[in-house]
């Protein structure tokens, strides 16, 4: 190897390890939609903790894990369809309006994730329905260039991911009853990706 190349390989890896080494902004997806059923029935709906696995994809179960079934405080597990489990704890809450989860396995963060976060918000809308926001906040390891890789491959997934969830919380908010795959797509063109400019 010429010392020219060796040269300029040491140059790069120190470009990376510098921008590695940034501070990074978390990376903030949001997604809503509007629930044809009224702010007081929404609110309903969303303060049961318990009904995760109803609307969002892959999950079979939530289990309560605080004796606190909702609220500042309350922590969940939710079990995916291979038996893994996420932890779900309520770190801000805002009675009637929403509340935001911190997503974590024990004291960690969601791996490989610095931090993790899901928020559910609703408003109340002028011809008597509810608009639903839902956004997932992630700090991705490596600075800003986990910050840049997070942007170019992890915000795809997660747009999709939570358009589906929005899909089917606004099915299990109207109607009550666990959504399908079928619900799932149906749904999906009534909710609306927000660009990254407003989450």
């Amino acid at each position: 190897m010429t010392s020219f190349l060796r040269a300029g390989l040491w140059g790069l890896g120190l470009w990376c390890l510098a921008v590695a080494s940034q501070a990074a902004e978390p990376i903030q997806v949001s997604v809503r939609t509007e629930v044809a059923v009224s702010p007081l029935h929404a609110w309903q709906r969303m303060q049961d903790f318990s009904a995760a696995d109803r609307y969002v994809p892959k999950l079979k179960r939530t289990e309560i894990i605080t004796p606190q079934q909702n609220g500042l405080g309350a922590s969940r597990r939710v079990y995916s369809d291979d038996g893994d489990y996420l932890e779900e704890t309520i770190i801000g809450w805002d009675e009637g309006q929403g509340f935001t989860l911190r997503l974590h396995r024990g004291d960690k963060p969601m791996a490989p994730l610095k931090r993790s976060e899901f928020r559910y918000e609703m408003a109340p809308m002028s011809n008597g329905n509810t608009q639903i926001k839902l956004s997932i906040l992630l700090l991705m390891p490596m600075g800003s260039l986990g910050e840049w890789l997070g942007n170019w491959l992890v915000r795809p997934s997660m747009e999709q991911e939570l358009t589906r969830i929005a899909a089917g919380l606004k099915h299990y908010y109207e109607t009550g009853q666990r959504v399908t795959e079928a619900d799932w797509e149906r749904l999906a063109v009534a909710v609306e990706v927000l660009p990254a400019s407003t989450d």
